[in-house]
């Protein structure tokens, strides 16, 4: 029994909860309008160009993430229909089996690979990343040939959430529970990824 507890892990999803992008203090009290977007900095030193566009970039990404979490959120609970749930970023489901469910994008989950490794190897339920889908498959690439293999060997889990198709796919790892595999639309897909995909990386090492 795992002495990791889920006020623990409660405590490691308020962590990963970025401050805004563009925030008002103090200490910034020069403002900077894209878009119709608020960006603020120093008195003293006005951002580059570079910097501004990396910002922008940053909040659309986080727009678009947050305006479709809602609606994966849903789609997780009717997914998993039949577990009780609680909890919100991060929701807990129990029934026959337990699972722990984080919502995230493929890029953020390349960057908090290594913290999601250790949660699954220290907390007592079947760990479960749902991301979001992309417009192009590079970052499911890249995160495949970097961590697939570590996903694997410790039980973690990626699934592939479509809230405009209203629909979750395998991407790594199978739940245990069986009557589950039904609920996915193709439940194939992970098995189909790693055929097609795992030959690709190879020749990009």
């Amino acid at each position: 029994m795992s002495l990791f507890t889920e006020e623990d892990l409660e405590e490691v999803v308020l962590s990963l909860i970025n401050t805004p992008i563009s925030m008002r203090s103090a200490h910034f009290p020069q403002k900077i309008l894209i878009d119709g977007v608020e960006f603020y900095h120093s008195l003293t030193k006005r951002p580059e160009k570079k910097k501004l566009e990396i910002a922008y970039a940053e909040y659309i990404k986080s727009k678009s993430f947050f305006e479709r979490l809602r609606n994966i959120m849903l789609l997780a609970d009717k997914f998993l229909e039949g577990y009780k749930q609680k909890g919100h970023f991060l929701r807990f489901y129990e029934a026959e089996n337990r699972f722990a469910v984080f919502f995230s994008t493929i890029t953020d989950l390349i960057d908090d690979s290594s913290l999601h490794l250790q949660l699954a190897n220290e907390f007592d339920r079947e760990h479960v990343v749902i991301v979001q889908t992309e417009e192009k498959p590079n970052e499911f690439l890249k995160f495949f040939k970097l961590y697939s293999e570590d996903f694997k060997k410790s039980n973690a889990k990626v699934w592939v959430a479509n809230p405009e198709k209203e629909s979750i796919d395998p991407f790594i790892g199978y739940p245990k529970d069986l009557k589950l595999l039904k609920r996915f639309k193709n439940p194939k897909a992970a098995i189909q990824i790693e055929s097609l995909w795992r030959g690709k990386v190879e020749k990009l090492d």
